[in-house]
């Protein structure tokens, strides 16, 4: 949303600032956080394939060992991450509309002050300029109207990004992070009678999970750079 080309002149007089963010950058940003949560689940979902694929019928307790530990870390901490995405993502969008809430009731005292200086205009005559002279005074209680909405709409605005966006990107996520890295890479299972030992099929899970690592960090660096590019300050 842009402000209407009629109320530049207001928008000077008041010798305010036109809130410059884009808010469907914004909202485009929100559908990449989307896009990247489908993305990684679906690279975990393939995995657990892969990964019960090559852990049916194993006997080994090393082999069992290193699956359940990966899908407990899979269902504590991976999905739960993934689940905190949408979320976040609904939060930006409300900081969309936010924006655009903000740029409405920007456009709305400019029109109430651009119609409020073409009645004193239109009475500069019978009243002898004493309207006219009175438009400092109208500019400058516009003013104090036009700060006194944006500061609301600021404070709702950072509100909602804190609770949403920021407290589960700072401390939910960041946590389960943290998490996953220090899980176990094995977990006990039941003795068995031998020992037994499955180095090939422990190394393809390896390799499994070593793939499924290096295809998310290509998606996070692919989301890292679509959102950098995006036009969120209009020129």
């Amino acid at each position: 949303m842009t402000i209407p080309g009629e109320l530049d002149f207001v928008l000077d007089l008041l010798g305010y600032e036109w809130p410059n963010v884009d808010e469907d950058a914004v909202r485009d940003a929100a559908q990449l956080v989307r896009g990247l949560e489908a993305d990684l689940r679906g690279t975990l979902d393939d995995l657990q394939v892969r990964v019960n694929e090559l852990g049916d019928g194993a006997k080994a307790q090393s082999t069992n060992a290193l699956i359940r530990a990966w899908t407990e870390n899979r269902t504590s901490n991976m999905d739960a991450v993934l689940d905190a995405l949408p979320g976040v993502a609904t939060g930006i969008d409300i900081a969309a509309d936010a924006i655009v809430a903000l740029k409405v009731k920007v456009i709305a005292e400019l029109t109430i002050t651009a119609a409020q200086i073409a009645a004193a205009a239109a009475t500069a005559v019978v009243t002898a300029g004493l309207s006219v002279a009175g438009n400092a005074a109208l500019i400058a209680v516009r003013k104090k109207a036009l700060d006194i909405a944006t500061d609301l709409a600021m404070e709702e605005l950072i509100g909602q990004l804190a609770s949403m966006v920021i407290e589960p990107l700072t401390g939910t996520i960041a946590e389960l992070a943290i998490s996953i890295a220090e899980a176990p890479l094995v977990t006990d299972g039941d003795a068995t009678a031998a020992t037994e030992l499955s180095y090939d099929v422990m190394e393809q899970i390896a390799s499994a999970l070593n793939d499924c690592g290096a295809d998310q960090y290509e998606l996070c660096a692919t989301f890292a750079a679509e959102v950098s590019d995006l036009p969120f300050f209009q020129s």
